[in-house]
């Protein structure tokens, strides 16, 4: 199945500064697209799936996210009808500026070179300095001058990046092990996610046994309990996004045996594949 992919440019950008904000909800969100700026965002209320460089995630209330212009994301409709994100984008050459500022393009590298975005979650106190940041360059955008605004702004992306997003070693080192971390990092990828449990046997350096007791230690779920969240949660995209029958979306996600899929949706989403899909599109067009 080919996704179309669409290049967007965001409408609320100054080309003065080459700054945008923008604050969306689930139904201002644009099919699955790339960018030619850089953007932060950040997830103020609710929650969606987030589709991203083939991969399939959940984002909360909390999540901030550093979006490359060779990330193809979209997002989609999971349990909230409330979400809400504000979004920084920035042009090449004001990333270009920042970069020069910190004079460390080691650091740099290890968010522009992984497969995946970089993300990180914020407590409260961290979100709420976020969202004050972000609303700040956003009154400056609408305000100021754009040598100011640029400027200022300049200032508030070296604080996302340094302050939420560089890595240091006087840190503690990480609990979860890398090993585990990066299984499911391979796990989110689609080819690896319909594969399901034996695929993440065989990607795990260690035995099945292994792999199941520390998954429920870490995550307090079993393999196959994850596997299952990660298709679902692709399946709602699915329904969503394409036109495709219950059957191939079955068969799609990774699920050998419809009545199983039927069983594991209406556990979670308390109704039908079909149904949901009816409520959301009607969702959708009475908002």
């Amino acid at each position: 199945m080919e996704i179309p992919v669409f290049g967007i440019e965001d409408q609320s950008a100054s080309p003065d500064s080459g700054l945008s904000y923008t604050i969306n909800t689930i139904y201002d969100e644009p099919p699955l697209h790339t960018h030619t700026y850089y953007e932060f965002f950040v997830v103020t209320e609710g929650s969606a799936l987030h589709l991203v460089n083939d991969s399939v995630q959940t984002i909360r209330k909390g999540d901030f996210f550093f979006i490359r212009p060779s990330d193809v994301h979209c997002y989609n409709f999971y349990h909230s009808e409330n979400f809400h994100k504000l979004n920084l984008g920035f042009t090449q050459q004001i990333f270009r500026s920042v970069s020069l500022f910190f004079d460390n393009t080691e650091k740099l590298s290890l968010l522009t070179s992984p497969e995946f975005p970089p993300s990180v979650h914020l407590d409260r106190s961290r979100l709420e300095r976020v969202v004050a940041l972000m609303k700040e360059a956003g009154d400056y955008l609408q305000s100021a001058s754009p040598l100011h605004t640029k400027y200022h702004v300049q200032c508030i992306l070296a604080i996302f990046f340094e302050e939420y997003f560089f890595e240091y070693d006087a840190e503690l080192p990480q609990k979860i092990p890398s090993w585990l971390t990066g299984l499911m990092t391979e796990m989110q990828k689609l080819e690896n996610m319909q594969e399901g449990y034996p695929g993440m046997c065989r990607l795990a350096p260690c035995s099945p046994n292994h792999l199941c007791r520390t998954m429920k230690h870490y995550f307090g779920v079993t393999p196959t309990q994850y596997v299952n969240e990660q298709r679902l949660n692709y399946s709602v995209y699915l329904l969503m996004q394409t036109d495709m029958d219950i059957l191939d979306i079955c068969g799609a996600c990774g699920f050998s045996n419809l009545s199983h899929f039927y069983h594991l949706f209406r556990r979670k989403f308390s109704c039908p594949p079909l149904q949901f899909r009816k409520d959301r599109e009607k969702a959708c067009t009475s908002a």
